[in-house]
């Protein structure tokens, strides 16, 4: 997938899932700076509303080439900046985490740690945030395939309402 496809469903997703959990939890929720925003260089116009969004929550990772395959380390990065930047709105509007926030086994992340993205990859790991057998930690070099994407989605969508979903039937 090129860097434009990944920006566009990503920013979609993240755009949904805010508005699912202000539905849910029923608070507004938005990760957005108040200031407008606006890009450098040239971009194609299907892509520009999705690099706003993503640059408004700070997720565009570094290197970010739209006309490039996207490495699924970059994805990691773009992933590891929005969450965290959720997962403080989250504790800011809803408190503490109720779920389990770190793992201990972690899988083995196939960059050498003086590698810019490792560290987001780790914090992805550590968290749960994208499961252990996700090919972003195995190959992370290796550009990111179409149906990788919605699956990293998912398990990011999953923590997050792992962490902060409070129903009575889950208590014992």
């Amino acid at each position: 997938m090129t860097g434009y496809e990944v920006a566009v469903i990503t920013a979609e997703f993240i755009l949904n899932l805010e508005r699912g959990l202000s539905d849910a939890f029923d608070r507004p929720l938005s990760t957005a700076g108040a200031s407008a925003v606006s890009l450098a260089g040239k971009h194609p116009a299907w892509a520009q509303e999705a690099l706003k969004v993503l640059k408004a929550r700070g997720a565009i990772p570094p290197g970010f080439n739209g006309n490039k395959p996207m490495p699924r380390y970059q994805v990691g990065q773009m992933l590891a900046q929005y969450i965290q930047r959720l997962d403080a709105r989250m504790r800011q509007q809803m408190g503490a985490p109720i779920g389990r926030t770190e793992f201990q086994t972690l899988p083995v992340i196939r960059l050498e740690r003086t590698h810019s993205a490792y560290s987001a990859l780790l914090f992805l790991a550590r968290g749960g945030w994208v499961m252990a057998e996700a090919p972003l930690y195995r190959e992370p070099n290796a550009p990111l395939l179409g149906k990788e994407l919605p699956s990293m989605l998912r398990d990011v969508a999953n923590r997050i309402l792992e962490r902060y979903r409070d129903e009575p039937h889950l208590k014992e």
